[in-house]
């Protein structure tokens, strides 16, 4: 595995991407300090069906995620102070074409279809089960938006509407 410390500063964005396959499969945010924010930090995972999952840390989370399959990134500004977090990644060792393999059998399937979702809290209330779906399974992390990227385009415009606003006129 690779491990590396990083801290971000205020106003910090991290694109949506998906990492490398010759060096992850998976990967391990743990929030080592965060201080002085003025709103949460969220981390931005996409499932398999393309919906946005917004995970709300605090110092000793951990998250676990796809990291050569799952787009994630934090495109919302770091607002006010300093986030600290170490990275973990995984990849399984001397099968370089791990990616191009079938899961083993008895891996649960993706979950696709969740029902019905609606907002029941707040639009920035993150990691609490702001949206409920039919199907539970979706877990808390939904974000409060249901924004789905179906294209990089979609990508694009989020990248936009939850970043600073640029003066196109200067």
């Amino acid at each position: 595995g690779i491990s590396l410390m990083r801290q971000y500063e205020a106003g910090a964005r991290l694109l949506t991407h998906v990492d490398r396959i010759n060096t992850h499969a998976v990967s391990l945010i743990v929030n080592i300090a965060q201080g002085n924010l003025t709103q949460p930090w969220t981390v931005e995972v996409y499932d398999h069906a393309d919906r946005l999952h917004e995970v709300q840390m605090e110092p000793g989370s951990i998250v676990y995620y796809e990291s050569a399959k799952a787009l994630h990134g934090r495109n919302t500004p770091l607002a006010g102070g300093y986030y600290a977090n170490l990275f973990t990644h995984y990849r399984p060792i001397g099968d370089p074409e791990w990616y191009l393999k079938e899961n083993p059998e008895g891996t649960p399937e993706p979950l696709m279809d969740v029902g019905k979702c609606e907002l029941v809290g707040k639009p920035n209330e993150y990691s609490s089960g702001a949206v409920k779906c039919e199907n539970d399974a979706i877990g808390p992390h939904l974000s409060p938006s249901m924004f789905k990227a179906a294209s990089g385009d979609d990508l694009y415009n989020w990248w936009l509407s939850v970043g600073p606003k640029f003066d196109d006129e200067l």
